[in-house]
């Protein structure tokens, strides 16, 4: 409402038509309502504002009124015309309103237009690239809004305190989970009840590798799993149709971001080896929304069973183990319009 009132101070059909023409185009495209209909809403609303606000006089926008008193005679001669300027502190207040608003709303119609006149592009949202390795059916959603999101400022390997069994504890881990149903993590509290505190639990078992050597590090381990992840096929299981690119690789560290097929949404997954922790730690995340239609579940599920056949001992993510996660995902496949989501399993 804030934002309607914003626009329609200023009584310009040009504005308000753009404006409407806008705000429809941003609206449709999401899929939230009929284009037409919300064309007739937008009016409407824009319209009847900006004519109300035209004429309401504390706003300063009704017209000028003469002054209340004797007119002139019709006989007396005009005053020669003066050009009088008057100090900007001493304009009346419904002139500096009209400045105050004149200047955001010019720009915003001129961007508006020069962008794409009726259908402009929306500025909120961005077109993300594919990744290399991306499906050949993402050119058919190329030029459709993608929803990035933001990733996580504090991801990585970093001190992070747990809740043990009875004492914080405090090692070097990845980042843990907020407790919704689209993210899953080695890294939470020792008891259920406190990881389900706020929410689903998220939390897995790390990844251990087959038996080696005394002397090993891990790092051949760390290596095996780097180079699954690097062959990880995008658009299995229905998911990742975006592609997948390695953001950050150490020794230690795996960082990797893979993303959605039609929305453009991006999932972050780190993989750590550190000294703390007994097997490799995981995380996989998403960035928007609140279920991830078990994206998260499908991705982890595969990798793990690529490893398994090369030894390591992995728990499946199931019903069973995550059911709240599950129900979650069943529940948004069931209420989703888009077709490939509900074949999500």
């Amino acid at each position: 409402i804030i934002f309607h009132l914003f626009l329609c101070v200023r009584p310009s059909f040009f504005i308000i038509h753009q404006y409407s023409e806008f705000h429809c185009y941003a609206t449709v495209k999401s899929g939230h309502l009929n284009s037409n209909m919300h064309r007739i809403i937008n009016i409407v609303i824009c319209g009847g504002m900006a004519s109300l606000l035209h004429y309401h006089p504390v706003l300063g926008w009704s017209p000028a009124k003469p002054k209340v008193g004797a007119p002139s005679s019709p006989s007396s001669p005009s005053p020669p015309a003066t050009s009088t300027t008057v100090p900007e502190n001493q304009q009346p207040s419904s002139t500096k309103r009209r400045a105050i608003f004149s200047m955001p709303l010019l720009v915003l119609s001129s961007t508006t237009f020069a962008i794409g006149g009726v259908h402009p592009t929306i500025a909120t949202t961005t077109t993300a690239n594919a990744f290399d390795n991306a499906i050949p059916d993402y050119a058919t959603y190329a030029d459709k809004p993608k929803r990035r999101g933001t990733p996580p400022k504090n991801l990585g390997i970093l001190p992070r305190e747990t809740e043990g069994e009875d004492d914080l504890v405090k090692t070097s881990r990845l980042r843990t989970c907020d407790g919704n149903p689209n993210c899953f993590s080695t890294t939470g509290d020792f008891l259920l009840s406190d990881r389900t505190q706020y929410g689903v639990d998220f939390f897995i078992p790390t990844w251990k590798p087959p038996p080696t050597t005394a002397t090993d590090d891990g790092k051949e381990a760390f290596q095996t799993l780097k180079d699954v992840v690097k062959s990880y096929k995008a658009g299995q299981g229905g998911i990742d149709g975006g592609g997948f690119a390695v953001m950050k690789e150490t020794d230690n560290y795996l960082y990797v971001q893979f993303e959605s097929l039609k929305k453009g949404y991006i999932d972050d997954v780190e993989f750590a080896l550190t000294k703390d922790t007994e097997g490799i730690q995981v995380r996989s995340g998403s960035r928007v929304g609140y279920t991830d239609f078990g994206v998260n579940a499908i991705r982890l599920n595969y990798l793990a069973s690529q490893l398994r056949e090369k030894g390591w001992s992995i728990d499946e993510i199931t019903e069973k183990s995550h059911r709240d996660y599950w129900t979650a995902s069943d529940e948004a496949r069931e209420a989703t319009f888009d077709a490939s989501r509900r074949e999500l399993k």
